[in-house]
């Protein structure tokens, strides 16, 4: 068969290898220069297509996430909060996870690095291949709380149903909508029956989300049900964000 008139790299474009069109010549030289195989030059020009293609969806999934910033499970500084072992949090950084559908309350005061460990366990998820949206308490709270007066509440819910992990930040940061606990126990209940995670972050105990969500017995039947396939987990130890200017912040006293 005569080959010499084939646009291989236009193949490749109709095929939507776009990364191995790219990099086609220059694998060719590599490979006539160094004597790779043809079992060599096919598997690292897929490899690197494979690679972009992830790379891609992955920031493409980051930026649907919505989060405020972007950190890692790495950038987390396991040795200052010596609260927490990284071996902790080691069913929430498998795709397990998300396919077994665990939750997980990250409770602890300010600047103990519960909103870096929300986001590092979500943004883990997505390089599984899943997705993660993330929102304040207080945020999605309202956009319910909106959508129950305009009769759209079914619809809002199903938005935040939706995403493989859900976090929730900040719970009790904020004074709630006095429906606070139905329109959320909406979101969690479904959530939970579908075994799709929620990582919750908050400043307040346990005991006090009925008072933070305006209904006792609502916020001890939401937490039941996220506790049923999910772990609670205290952070104290020293705060990050004070610790230069306020040497009061290397204690969890009051």
């Amino acid at each position: 068969m005569d080959t010499t008139n084939i646009d291989l790299a236009a193949i490749m474009r109709r095929l939507n290898l776009a990364t191995v069109a790219r990099l086609l010549s220059d694998y060719e030289a590599r490979a006539a220069k160094e004597g790779w195989s043809h079992h060599e030059f096919i598997s690292l020009l897929l490899a690197e297509e494979v690679a972009h293609r992830t790379d891609t969806r992955t920031k493409k999934l980051a930026r649907y996430a919505h989060f405020p910033y972007l950190k890692t499970i790495d950038e987390f500084d396991f040795v200052y909060q010596s609260s927490l072992r990284r071996q902790q949090l080691g069913p929430y950084l498998g795709a397990d996870f998300v396919t077994e559908g665990r939750n997980l309350i990250l409770s602890g005061k300010p600047g103990r690095g519960k909103t870096h460990l929300a986001i590092a366990l979500a943004y883990k998820a997505i390089q599984h291949g899943f997705e993660a949206r993330f929102i304040t308490a207080s945020a999605l709270i309202d956009k319910l709380h909106a959508a129950a007066r305009s009769g759209t509440l079914t619809e809002a819910t199903t938005e935040y149903v939706q995403p493989h992990v859900l976090v929730v930040d900040e719970v009790g940061y904020l004074q709630c909508a006095d429906d606070a606990a139905n329109v959320l126990y909406g979101v969690v209940d479904q959530r939970c029956l579908k075994r799709r995670p929620i990582i919750f972050t908050t400043n307040k105990a346990l005991s006090s989300w009925g008072t933070v969500l305006h209904d006792a017995d609502l916020a001890e039947a939401l937490l039941d049900r996220v506790l049923e396939r999910g772990e609670h987990i205290r952070l104290s130890g020293k705060s990050w964000r004070t610790q230069k200017t306020d040497p009061s912040a290397f204690s969890d006293e009051p």
